[in-house]
């Protein structure tokens, strides 16, 4: 069976069985189609012939390439899930990725920003319709953690304003409930009193339009969270995901549970979580200090 073929039945697995999303199944194939090339272009059959050796040398050319560590991660990831697949189908009579673990020099903290940053991001407001939408878009980004996938899926009954809830549907299309600060009611009410003035709302309508009333893209959102940090004047690169982090880092250090976090994360697996509580080391040395016997300076 040829290597295209197989990738495609993998697709199809992802998709029926696994239930996951158009863009997460884009972004596993295009990792192996990647790999695929790798192998075939060193005369190696994919994924048949493949050894364990063959993935670590394929992973040390993408370092080479330039790669980050996030990057090398997700594609061991990506070709972890497809030979497992490839082995529990009987493509292959044994899985070659199954014994490989990323470097821990591959796995990097989350970014964040700190308060005073966020609060300057917070400030960027304007007066005009996709200022507001664009403000509103922040306080949800990082006052429920949601991902771009999710913010931009959301419809306006998706949004309970009386019980301060929000309902998005994640990875693998799990539903869960964020609950909604003050300033994000605040942020979305003013949204949907100014959209209005120009476009019908109809409950099931998703909540942020673009100029032509249309769903807002992800790269569109990307775009608006970059250009608002900029205008913050936070030098940190700032994007979407960065706000979800904050959002995650922000409630631990405030001493959330990390059961509670990742529920609003909507984390499968709470070692995801974990990584977050890894992250303030000036923090956990304040603590060390404050409250060991032997810690104090």
């Amino acid at each position: 069976m040829k290597a295209h073929s197989i990738i495609d039945r993998f697709a199809d697995f992802l998709f029926v069985e696994r239930s996951l999303s158009k863009n997460t199944i884009t972004a596993y194939i295009t990792d192996i189609s990647k790999a695929a090339e790798y192998f075939e272009s060193n005369g190696i059959e994919f994924p048949q012939c493949a050894t364990q050796q063959d993935i670590i040398w394929f992973l040390i050319a993408e370092k080479k390439n330039g790669h980050k560590p996030t990057s090398l991660s997700r594609y061991l990831v990506s070709i972890k899930l497809f030979f497992n697949y490839c082995h529990t189908h009987t493509i292959i009579r044994k899985d070659p990725a199954a014994l490989i673990d990323p470097p821990k020099l591959w796995r990097n903290l989350p970014e964040h920003l700190d308060m005073s940053e966020l609060n300057s991001l917070l400030k960027v407001t304007g007066r005009k319709l996709n200022d507001i939408r664009n403000h509103a878009i922040i306080e949800i980004l990082y006052g429920c953690g949601l991902r771009v996938s999710e913010l931009i899926n959301l419809r306006i009954y998706d949004i309970d304003l009386n019980q301060n809830l929000l309902r998005c549907i994640g990875k693998g299309r799990k539903e869960r409930v964020v609950p909604l600060g003050s300033y994000a009611v605040s942020a979305i009410e003013k949204y949907l009193r100014e959209r209005a003035k120009k476009w019908h709302a109809e409950s099931d309508s998703f909540l942020f339009l673009n100029r032509s009333g249309q769903k807002l893209s992800r790269e569109a959102v990307w775009l608006i969270v970059k250009t608002m940090a900029k205008q913050a004047g936070i030098s940190a690169k700032t994007h979407p995901h960065v706000l979800r982090h904050s959002f995650a880092t922000h409630l631990l250090e405030g001493g959330a549970d990390l059961r509670v976090v990742q529920e609003m994360l909507g984390h499968s697996d709470i070692s995801t979580t974990q990584i977050y509580t890894h992250i303030d080391k000036k923090r956990l040395k304040s603590i060390h200090n404050q409250f060991h016997p032997r810690g104090k300076s």
